[in-house]
């Protein structure tokens, strides 16, 4: 089907088909942000991706290519994939989270679990109440010089963990998200190629939705679905402890980590993460 646009709950949605949708069961990648997109993934890791079998790629309302309409919440976030699996005609979708879009693929799974084939969390640790943000620690423990830690220190006692990715300056979020310094100038020079930004307006309303009821992971431990979870050792943002504790929590999980990459051991061990994919999925 290629690259088009497609109408979703009144949004134009920018989406790409790769692979017959006909034959196996297709990976939809959900990009992260929030307010993401999924440019860079597309050219470093689609390739190899798409010799698995069929993908999806979409982005979200509000995000890279596609349109927005100010509305942004996780129920409509979860019935805009919803609609999109409809309108592709898919049984069931093995669903690829990256960072916040694995909260929202757990979101999906949880709403339509006899759509999901198979939940891959990448960076996701489904951080509820009870677990403490690494955020603060982390920009810290690779900030280059004591100003720039002191800064972190700073905003973090004012104004909470969040707070940190207003302060931090180029050169250390590349170190929180990168293990590699290559891989975080290949990534960067993609965001730059794509003249795609995140404007922040889906965090922000996201960040003022009130807490679940009922926390997330709670609801997904209680389904009998396969997820396999992704996690750089290095991978400050997610937290390799919190990824670790998640898959201990779910009882049809498997857990890998790999040793030499941070936040996206996609774009860092590149060839071991096809092959987790490739057998978590049958390939």
């Amino acid at each position: 089907m290629g690259e088009s646009y497609v109408e979703l709950n009144g949004v134009r949605h920018w989406v790409r088909v790769v692979g017959d949708l006909r034959g196996r069961t297709p990976v939809v990648v959900v990009h992260g942000g929030p307010g993401g997109f999924i440019y860079d993934f597309e050219r470093l890791t689609g390739p190899g991706l798409e010799q698995l079998g069929p993908v999806v790629y979409y982005e979200q309302r509000g995000s890279g290519r596609s349109d927005g309409d100010g509305r942004y919440a996780v129920p409509l976030l979860v019935d805009d994939l919803e609609q999109l699996r409809r309108h592709l005609g898919l049984p069931r979708i093995v669903l690829l989270g990256i960072s916040f879009g694995g909260d929202l693929a757990a979101e999906y799974t949880v709403a339509y679990p006899d759509r999901v084939a198979g939940l891959i969390l990448q960076g996701t640790a489904l951080a509820g109440p009870l677990t403490p943000s690494p955020w603060g620690s982390g920009f810290e423990a690779v900030a280059a010089d004591e100003e720039m830690r002191a800064a972190i220190r700073a905003a973090v006692a004012e104004s909470g963990p969040a707070a940190v990715w207003d302060v931090v300056d180029r050169e250390t979020l590349d170190r929180f998200l990168f293990r590699r310094p290559a891989a975080a100038r290949r990534v960067r020079e993609l965001w730059e190629e794509s003249g795609l930004v995140n404007t922040g307006e889906m965090a922000a309303a996201l960040a003022a939705e009130p807490p679940r009821r009922v926390p997330l992971v709670d609801e997904l431990a209680a389904l009998e679905v396969r997820v396999l979870v992704l996690v750089g050792f290095w991978d400050r943002n997610a937290g390799v402890d919190a990824c670790r504790d998640l898959a201990a929590r779910l009882p049809q999980a498997q857990l890998r980590v790999f040793g030499e990459s941070a936040h996206f051991p996609n774009v860092e061990e590149s060839d071991r993460y096809l092959a987790e994919i490739a057998a978590f999925t049958g390939v």
